[in-house]
This record gives C-alpha cells, sequence and structure tokens, in this order.
C-alpha cells in the first residue's frame, strides 16, 4: 500500500487537469465567463450577451413581450471598412439596429453598454444598439439564445448568446 498512495495522490492530481477553467478577457471589464466570441472575416466578435435584467421575477430575466438590447464588443482587425446591416432571432418579433454602425479597419464597435470604453490601440471606436423587440417567449439566466448579426463585408454570423448574470463574478 505505501507504493501505491504515491501513484493514487499523482492519479488524483492528473485527473482535474482535463477540466479548463472558463477564460475571461482581463482587459474588457464586461468580460465575463460564458459571454459568446465568434469570428467572421476580419471582424472579432467578444463579451456578446444579452442585457441583464434589473429585477428577475421567478427566474424570468425578460418576460415575453419585453424589448431587450445586446451587449458586444465588435473589432475590425483588417484595413477595409465594414458595416453592421442587420441583426435577426427567432426570439423577437423585431430586431432594431441603431446608432453608427460603421466598422472601420482598425476600430472598434461598442453595442449597448458594454461598460468599456475605447480599447487600448482602437483606431476609432462607434457605439451602437442592437433592440430585441416584442420577444417571443420569456428569456432566463442559464440558457443560450440564438441572434444572427449581419455585417456588410463579412457576412452573417449567428451567436448563442446567454442573458448577462451581473452577479455572476
Amino acid at each position: 500500500m505505501r507504493r501505491t498512495a504515491p501513484a493514487l495522490l499523482a492519479l488524483f492530481l492528473l485527473a482535474g487537469c482535463g477540466t479548463a477553467a472558463p477564460t475571461v478577457d482581463l482587459d474588457d471589464p464586461m468580460g465575463t465567463a460564458g459571454d459568446a466570441v465568434a469570428s467572421i472575416g476580419t471582424i472579432e466578435i467578444r463579451d456578446a450577451a444579452i442585457a441583464p435584467a434589473d429585477d428577475a421575477e421567478g427566474g424570468i430575466a425578460h418576460p415575453a413581450g419585453s424589448d431587450v438590447g445586446l451587449r458586444l464588443v465588435a473589432v475590425n482587425s483588417g484595413d477595409a471598412a465594414d458595416r453592421l446591416v442587420s441583426a435577426s432571432s427567432p426570439l423577437a418579433e423585431d430586431v432594431a439596429v441603431g446608432g453608427e454602425q460603421a466598422l472601420l479597419g482598425g476600430a472598434t464597435l461598442l453595442v449597448g453598454d458594454t461598460g468599456s470604453t475605447a480599447p487600448a490601440g482602437a483606431a476609432s471606436v462607434t457605439r451602437a444598439t442592437v433592440t430585441l423587440d416584442d420577444l417571443r417567449q420569456a428569456l432566463s439566466v442559464g440558457p443560450t439564445y440564438p441572434v444572427t448579426l449581419t455585417f456588410e463585408r463579412a457576412g452573417s454570423v449567428t451567436l448563442e448568446l446567454p442573458v448577462d448574470d451581473p452577479d455572476r463574478g
């Protein structure tokens, strides 16, 4: 038994190495484990989520029929300008895109309340809004929900977005 104890201890310690901890973008104060991240063409989307509820009741963050905004950071690492032209989701009767949707080469587009200012090294920063209008179903913290963003040059990408949980650390 004396010879097997160190081997069992080593096996136990190695077994824990297979599970990866969630990653958090330390450069963005709103980055939270579980937020959606995607790339399409030269556009990188990070820290994407559905806005948190002001007062969740009965496990429902956003009731059916309500309007809710998204938050995300889109970075254009290419030289050519792009533009967020539309968004869609089976969750909502309509998805409204507003604000300044242009995304110049080397620039950053902040959508919604990202809680951050211009990232270091950004050529320029624009701000836009994306709102899911008249939700067809209630949204809860935990599951993810599909939202498709369409850029003029890069094309479309569908993200599975969580409802942001401000209590999650």
